[in-house]
């Protein structure tokens, strides 16, 4: 369990769509005990050319944002995917309730490089 505040937004749009139910069962779990953690659901986070294209691989993206108790953002967002199975999915509620949201603790294929956050 961690205190430390963040806001977690799940795409639940197109592609996406089919996997997030599983995620969202994990992180639901885990933001239940960060007492200070925010879920939350929403269309399209990248809106980059590759999650419109009809080949889109299947999985889940989210991005994580540190912050204040004040919900004031405190470092960088944090992207995250795609989330395929529901072992990608414990280890990223596992990475939120460590706390540290150290992007080196997740395993690279999950992790989202910053030109794709733009």
């Amino acid at each position: 369990m961690s205190d430390q505040p963040f806001n977690a937004v799940v795409c639940r749009s197109g592609a996406c769509s089919g996997t997030a139910k599983q995620l969202l069962q994990w992180l639901r779990a885990a933001t239940r005990h960060c007492p200070h953690g925010v879920l939350i659901s929403a269309d399209c986070l990248l809106r980059a050319p590759r999650c419109q294209a009809p080949s889109h691989e299947s999985g889940t993206y989210l991005l994580v944002q540190p912050c204040d108790r004040d919900r004031r953002p405190n470092g960088t967002a944090i992207g995250i995917g795609p989330v395929l199975t529901d072992d990608d999915a414990a280890a990223v509620a596992e990475w939120l309730l460590d706390g540290s949201f150290d992007v080196t603790r997740l395993e690279p294929r999950l992790r989202i490089g910053p030109r794709l956050l733009r």
